[in-house]
């Protein structure tokens, strides 16, 4: 039986069309589909007869997992136990694009996105057709290259095997892909980072990208009270880790320029042993956004308003709850309210930074023959 053709221009994604290749999946389906480095090959994870039919498809050993493709980078959170400080760095500068990172994974299954180690390999793509069908939160969308295993990867559809093109349920055209290489792929379970494949992107360009310190940005409304708390008490629980580059900063979505921090901040922060009277208040600028490498928000407003002026940054907006403990949950104002409140939402802040900082701390020794 032929599959099922669909045509979509990059520019011009239509969502029936989409929503087509999401109902042949939940269906069981293979589908075949443009990405911005090759074409591929992708089922629903979940789905353990798509699964066999894929690697039966491609002739590859179920030893080798799929690669799980996401549309934004936040939903990582709940596929990884570590997202290691080196690893923000290359997140920041690669996603979305042509850059697949291994993980240490929370899951044991699905099987064919998880190693007998441990590891989980994902990726946020560039390519607007990848990015749609990510996008579906009941499909757990694993991909793999769209050519028999060992042989050369197909840059367009008329490049795809027939073998496998006589097998699929949907193939989608959209021309030629914009890089025609497969991606890098990068392991960050090990210090400094291996290279698994060198694709797309260059292993001199990722060693030049990870000698540079990361920047963490902690953002709330006026930078006087939970971002100055936030700020001062992760440099302290960073304090030992000298060894790692690291700048920390904090700004307001509404702040106004040099105002000092409440006096209840000042005073819950100096019974910590932290001085944040020297503190002046700044607004987010693009710049703040442009050189941060995360962005910790308080609520769900200030992640939004990020969001929506400065699009750009997207894959590195977090509350910090949701990267701390995977729990979209906001932290509360206390301007206005009592001293004890300040004390609290201190509590609060304090016991998040310090699961950041397990989660961001994954530091083991690697192989060092590759970016080392």
């Amino acid at each position: 039986m032929k599959p099922l053709i669909l045509e979509i221009a990059p520019s011009q994604i239509g969502k029936e069309k989409i929503k087509k290749a999401l109902e042949i999946l939940r269906k069981g389906g293979v589908i075949c589909f443009p990405t911005d480095t090759v074409y591929g090959l992708g089922v629903d994870a979940k789905n353990e007869i798509a699964v066999q039919k894929l690697y039966n498809l491609k002739k590859r050993p179920r030893k080798k997992p799929l690669i799980l493709f996401l549309n934004k980078s936040t939903k990582i959170a709940k596929f990884v136990k570590k997202i290691p400080l080196h690893s923000l760095k290359l997140i920041s500068s690669f996603w979305p694009g042509p850059l697949t990172v291994i993980f240490e994974a929370t899951l044991k299954e699905p099987f064919s996105l998880v190693t007998e180690e441990g590891k989980i390999g994902i990726r946020v793509p560039s390519h607007p057709v990848a990015q749609q069908i990510s996008e579906e939160e009941d499909i757990i969308f694993a991909t793999t290259s769209a050519n028999i295993s060992t042989k050369p990867s197909a840059k367009t559809a008329e490049e795809i095997p027939f073998e496998i093109k006589r097998e699929v349920d949907l193939i989608i055209d959209s021309g030629k892909t914009p890089l025609g290489v497969e991606s890098t792929v990068v392991d960050v379970t090990t210090y400094p980072p291996s290279v698994l494949r060198e694709g797309a992107i260059k292993e001199d360009r990722l060693r030049k990208t990870l000698e540079d310190k990361v920047n963490i940005l902690f953002v709330c409304t006026a930078n006087m009270c939970r971002s100055v708390m936030a700020e001062a008490i992760f440099k302290k629980i960073w304090n030992d880790k000298k060894n790692q580059k690291i700048e920390v900063k904090s700004a307001g979505t509404s702040a106004l320029s040099s105002y000092s921090p409440t006096s209840y901040t000042i005073k819950v922060m100096k019974e910590r042993g932290l001085d944040v009277s020297s503190h002046l208040s700044r607004p987010l600028t693009k710049n703040l956004v442009e050189e941060a490498d995360i962005i910790f928000t308080m609520e769900k407003t200030h992640k939004y308003h990020i969001r929506n002026i400065y699009p750009f940054a997207q894959n590195k907006i977090w509350l910090l709850k949701e990267f701390s403990s995977g729990r979209e949950e906001e932290i509360q104002d206390p301007v206005g309210l009592s001293e004890e409140h300040y004390r609290k939402t201190a509590r609060e802040i304090e016991e998040e930074i310090k699961k950041v900082v397990e989660k961001i701390d994954g530091k083991q020794e690697g192989q060092k023959t590759l970016l080392g």
